[in-house]
Order: structure tokens, then sequence, then C-alpha cells
């Protein structure tokens, strides 16, 4: 057992999870989105962020990606973790503003509007799709390509994939 200090309260958690995961047990809620119980952890999103750390070496870390540690202080809802998760709310919300699970995000981290230009996206990149077509249904059929603002999802060279088994695992995440 690994013994950790999580807003305030020392709690010991299983050796081997993940911050989200010790979070989620004890109760303290973190939102996420790229997170999928069943999928390897990914960090996307950047929804999941909590800051760990004292004074000035603290530091904000995914949650979902980030391993339990010995006598590690953890906030999951200090002033810093809320900026920043509302940041990334409204940068999601710029990018897919008709996604009903964003806005629902939206209202949550009460952010009602968004600075950022308007791009009307279907996707955020997120790659449950493509985690779970390579680690559930073992195809490997799509995958990330490109780079930057060129970087999107889809098979490789645009091309039918003869791997495929339409499933529709990728559209159900």
């Amino acid at each position: 057992m690994i013994t950790l200090t999580m807003n305030g309260v020392e709690v010991s958690v299983e050796e081997g999870s993940t911050l989200l995961e010790a979070a989620q047990f004890l109760g303290f809620p973190i939102p996420t989105l790229c997170h999928m119980d069943g999928l390897s952890a990914y960090g996307a999103c950047r929804l999941c962020v909590v800051e760990v750390g004292n004074g000035n070496g603290s530091r904000l870390v995914t949650s979902c990606t980030y391993p339990v540690q010995q006598g590690l202080v953890v906030r999951t809802a200090s002033s810093r973790v809320v900026r920043a998760r509302k940041m990334v709310v409204e940068l999601l919300l710029a990018s897919c503003p008709q996604s009903k699970t964003i806005q629902d995000l939206a209202a949550a981290s009460d952010v009602h509007q968004q600075r950022f230009r308007q791009e009307h996206e279907d996707c955020i990149l997120c790659g449950r799709c493509v985690r779970m077509c390579s680690e559930q249904m073992m195809a490997k059929a799509i995958g990330f390509r490109g780079r930057g603002q060129e970087r999107s999802i889809g098979t490789p060279f645009d091309s039918g994939s003869e791997v495929c088994r339409l499933c529709g695992g990728c559209m159900y995440v």
C-alpha cells in the first residue's frame, strides 16, 4: 500500500494505481473525457489535471497517467486546477460547440462562453476510438496521422481498411 495526501487527507491506496483511480476510489470527483475503463491511459484531453507537490515545486499533471507515489501531496480542486480545467473546457467548446458531452462539461465547470475562435470540428482527437480499435478489437484499422493542425484520425493512406471488421467500436466510444 502507498500512503499519500489527497486534498489534505492522508490515505492509503494500492501500489500501481493512478491518481485518477485513487481519487475515484476515495470519492473525489475528477472530470475526464479521453479516459475510459478498459482502455490504456492517454491523457490527451487534459481535463483530469491535478496539482502535485507543494509551493513553487507544485505542478499540474494528468491524473489518469500519473502513478501514485509514497508521500505525494495531491490537490484535485485547487484554484490552479479549476482555472486549468476551465481553460481546457473553453478550448474544447471552441473546437466542438455542438457536442452534448462538451456542453455538459462546460455547464458543470461554470463555463458559459469561450474566448476562442469557433471551429465546429467533429473530433477533439482524444484517441478513444483509436485505442478501442487497437486494444479491444485487436484490429488497428484506424490511427492518428499527421502532426499539429494537420493531425487527424483515419485509415492509413485514406484507403479502405482490410482489417476493419465494421464492428462499430470506434463509433460507440
